[in-house]
């Protein structure tokens, strides 16, 4: 046998390494390495103990920081995982070896050991062993450097040696050197109790398995090799499932056919559910969390429809877990990478390729959780009694059909609720305007001479008027008495009557109009109440509060990345930062378009930021890219506080028209720096127009709309 001479590279066979890390993705998650090796661990010690070793299982969790002159952690220099568990005998050392290598049981995939890789520069294990009746003791590296990579290998054996009967068994994992800086930062700012609930919260299912048997599991900080702190996991830590574990049958769904529905099969799925009713001090929220290999997955989202997220009842929240094989087997290489598809999803899948398998769908086990969880617990059934009622009351309230409130959970506030509400009437709208569109067509074929004309007209007057069945009349409705509520709360924000007006000290009226015109740091101005300037608005590209570089319209920068010396001289000069700046909206409607709004806070004079808009409207011409050419702009100041004569003696353009109570400039050159022949500039219409007046403006407008809406209301009220 050739003598092996150490250290030594072990390459992969019929796989490429590099190719292999760049198809497992790192983990979200930057505790993932501990996770991993913490569970490596556990089932080091579980294999143990099935061989009929006699031991007191033990986990030892240490973390070494540099500390700087005033004794803070600067950074982690290395986490360190001890146990005693089987270690690196040879069946184990050798599944070390191959990828995705299945055979040591636990619904192993083998490719967690990547995930070490991916945040640390090198993972290195000094493991000692049984090996028949001898001790063995294996010291190896795991890393994807160069050095490593450029051999086709991730592991490199350091060496091996027989040791003495008395050695101890264990296992030593020692992970340095951090890749990322985002994972460095977020060591650095962990301490030692976020670090202790972390693991109790990923491993309360198998912690709760272990009862009494539970292995001594032990956590310290360490700055250099001073120990700073210690904390200890223990029985008392692990809160007991407050029932029965109970299970629940969901069935896999399939699509039909045609693509258009999602079906049950016969074929059903176990899932069991684990239930906590714990101290509010202890649960921060209601919970429900799916599991996989008995840990936590965060990386599926599981509504809890049956009670409110932050609801704690008699000083109470409940956590459900939920474990099945299914879930279990479809788990990825990541121990926090997996997915189970909801409804519109699987359905999007569906058409995407063509078919989709056979799957359990998420709005299936949401439901099914709930139902359980109600009966489980007699008080959360009252709680969703109570929002049924709620739910009930809006629907009675604002004419909403059940199909509107499907998507609505216990989770949503009123404002929620209505949203979805008037989302899925805008698609039914939609629909039925398509169905309007088609019965236009047919004006084409109508000929004013004939003799039939008023009988053919009547026809399609009719035929019109049954495609708008009374449900779309009610959203209407709804739409007429929305627009009345924002107009009502404008008229209070404007007279400074809303609570928070009234007991805040701070200026918040600005910003609170802002928000209720378009909210700030939003892109979807579909959602904006622009209309309350022009109803037009509300189909634009829109940008509520954002800084003028990091705008994009349809996956492009507007403004340029790379600008010449002069141009970056101008934008930084006098301490300004020119392309950070935020307008308070802006609107794209079209190319070489551009809508500019700035709103004042009510005690401002309107008049002393007359140039504001002009500066915008100068950058946006100038520093656009070469996809933008931007040339007309219109321009909107509004404020409170507006004297026409200040206007006009600001700026001698403007003029005031006193029929509509707003001071207006025509026009104004918008130039385009560094263009000394001014062949390029641009031109602006500019309004300044008071709160007050745009309120009364938009009032008229849906008081028109409400006459039209309903016509005998009006004229019974011009009777009386």
């Amino acid at each position: 046998m050739d003598e092996i001479v150490f250290p030594k590279f072990i390459p992969a066979r019929d796989l490429n390494w590099r190719g292999v890390l760049k198809g497992v993705a790192k983990a979200a998650d930057s505790l993932q390495p501990l996770y991993e090796a913490f569970t490596n661990s556990l089932e080091a010690i579980e294999l143990r103990k099935k061989r009929g070793d006699h031991f007191l299982p033990s986990i030892l969790v240490d973390f070494f920081f540099n500390k700087d002159l005033e004794g803070d952690n600067v950074e982690l220099a290395q986490m360190v995982i001890t146990d005693n568990g089987i270690g690196f005998d040879d069946e184990n050392f050798r599944r070390l070896q191959i990828f995705k290598d299945e055979s040591k049981g636990f619904s192993n995939r083998g490719s967690g050991r990547l995930q070490l890789l991916h945040f640390f520069g090198s993972a290195k294990f000094v493991s000692t062993y049984k090996q028949g009746e001898a001790i063995g003791k294996r010291d190896f590296v795991l890393s994807k450097g160069k050095a490593f990579l450029d051999q086709n290998a991730i592991l490199q054996l350091l060496s091996e040696e027989n040791c003495g009967a008395d050695t101890e068994i264990k296992t030593r994992l020692v992970l340095k050197d951090l890749r990322e800086n985002a994972d460095i930062k977020f060591y650095k700012e962990r301490d030692i109790d976020q670090i202790k609930e972390a693991l109790l919260d990923h491993y309360i299912m198998q912690f709760c398995a272990y009862g009494s048997n539970l292995p001594s599991i032990t956590i310290s900080f360490f700055q250099n090799v001073e120990l700073k702190d210690r904390r200890f996991i223990t029985t008392s830590d692990i809160p007991q499932p407050s029932t029965e574990d109970q299970t629940i049958e969901v069935p896999k769904c399939r699509i039909s056919s045609d693509m258009k529905r999602i079906e049950p099969t016969d074929d059903k799925v176990s899932i069991s559910i684990k239930s906590f009713k714990l101290s509010s001090s202890r649960l921060r929220r209601n919970a429900v969390k799916m599991t996989c290999k008995k840990e936590i997955v965060d990386s599926v989202k599981v509504k809890m429809d049956c009670l409110p997220a932050e609801m704690e009842i008699e000083g109470k929240r409940y956590l459900f877990l939920l474990s099945s094989d299914y879930f279990d087997d479809n788990v990825g290489d990541t121990r926090d990478s997996f997915e189970i598809l909801n409804r519109t999803d699987f359905k999007k899948k569906a058409k995407q390729y063509g078919s989709i398998a056979p799957q359990v769908v998420l709005d299936d086990i949401e439901s099914n959780v709930s139902s359980k969880a109600s009966e489980i617990f007699t008080e959360i059934l009252q709680q969703k009694e109570i929002h049924q009622q709620q739910l009930q009351e809006l629907k009675n309230t604002y004419m909403l059909s059940e199909e509107a409130l499907a998507d609505a959970n216990i989770n949503d506030s009123v404002e929620d609720i209505l949203a979805k509400a008037y989302a899925y009437d805008a698609k039914l709208v939609a629909k039925q305007d398509a169905a309007y569109n088609e019965k236009m067509k047919e004006l084409d074929s109508l000929d004013t001479t004939s003799e039939t004309y008023q009988d053919d007209l009547g026809k399609i007057v009719k035929e019109l008027s049954e495609t708008i069945p009374l449900q779309s009349k009610e959203a209407l409705a709804r739409y007429v008495t929305r627009r009345a509520l924002v107009i009502d709360l404008l008229d209070k924000l404007i007279n400074k009557e809303t609570v928070i007006q009234k007991t805040t000290e701070r200026a918040y009226d600005e910003k609170l109009i802002h928000n209720l015109i378009f909210n700030q740091h939003s892109e979807d101005s579909s959602k904006s109440d622009m209309w309350l300037l022009n109803e037009d608005y509300l189909h634009y590209s829109g940008f509520s509060e954002h800084r003028l570089c990091d705008i994009t319209i349809n996956g492009k920068k507007l403004f340029k990345e790379i600008i010449d010396q002069e141009e970056q001289r101008y934008l930084n000069s006098l301490g300004e930062k020119r392309l950070n700046k935020r307008p308070d909206i802006l609107l794209f409607p079209s190319e070489h378009k551009c809508v500019i709004v700035e709103l004042k806070s009510l005690d401002a004079n309107v008049s002393d930021y007359l140039s504001q808009i002009t500066k915008y409207a100068t950058f946006i011409r100038s520093y656009t890219t070469e996809d933008f050419r931007i040339d007309t702009f219109y321009g909107y100041l509004v404020g409170e506080a507006l004297e026409p004569n200040d206007v006009r003696a600001a700026d001698n353009d403007f003029k005031y028209d006193p029929k509509f109570n707003f001071c207006y400039r025509p026009f104004k050159s918008i130039a385009c720096l560094g263009d000394t022949s001014g062949s390029q500039d641009g031109t602006m219409y500019t309004e300044a127009i008071s709160f007050s007046e745009l309120l009364k403006r938009a009032r008229k407008r849906n008081e028109s709309f409400k006459e039209k809406l309903y016509p005998t209301l009006a004229e019974k009220g011009d009777e009386e």
